[in-house]
């Protein structure tokens, strides 16, 4: 069975909330739905579609935006919780993280298809985590990770293998459905598996 790690935060949901809502048709009109080498169509193969905010999400980063001092302090929280490096014996849990982030809205009628992060099986958490923050959600829905089912909880930050096979139930109820979601690299894995040229889009924490 797949290991998952929730824990509550204590992020400005309501401010995060806004901010994305506000920046969500600027990033549509920027930016195209495509792959960061502009290749291929994309949508992170989640099924939101190619006028989704997912699928803009190789062309920014949302830790670059202003007031997000506390999110990267709970990814880097959560990442070594996970993997049980902040020991005192822990050499790794010193070293820098870099970690891609972006926001997913979804409305009513909408839902995120089975789809992993990472292609390789046998990497390792350590190497590659995701995760996902629930800003605004409603408790109707859950994520399922590898079939397993949590319930989507307002503040709540769940990390996962790069490797996992995840989904969403169907938003039944009006309003918006806000998460962001994130991938970590610890510093061997970005240097090996990030092309030089897009090493920018990425941020260290």
């Amino acid at each position: 069975m797949v290991k998952v790690v929730s824990i509550a935060t204590d992020i400005n949901l309501k401010k995060l909330g806004k901010k994305i809502l506000k920046n969500e048709p600027r990033i549509i009109k920027e930016y195209p739905a495509k792959t960061i080498d502009l290749k291929n169509d994309f949508d992170g193969q989640t099924g939101l579609g190619f006028k989704s905010l997912t699928s803009r999400s190789c062309h920014y980063n949302l830790l670059n935006w202003t007031g997000t001092r506390s999110l990267r302090k709970w990814i880097r929280h959560g990442y070594e919780k996970y993997n049980k490096l902040d020991g005192p014996v822990s050499v790794l849990s010193n070293g820098p993280l870099y970690v891609l982030c972006w926001a997913n809205v979804m409305r009513k009628g909408e839902k995120i298809l089975p789809h992993k992060h990472e292609s390789n099986q046998g990497t390792p958490a350590h190497f590659h985590l995701s995760g996902h923050l629930n800003i605004q959600v409603d408790g109707s829905t859950s994520t399922y990770y590898e079939g397993t089912p949590i319930l989507n909880e307002c503040g709540m930050m769940t990390f996962f293998p790069g490797s996992t096979v995840h989904w969403t139930d169907e938003v039944v109820n009006d309003g918006e459905r806000i998460t962001v979601a994130f991938d970590i690299y610890n510093e061997e894995f970005y240097t090996y598996d990030v092309f030089d040229e897009y090493k920018y889009h990425w941020i260290e924490i």
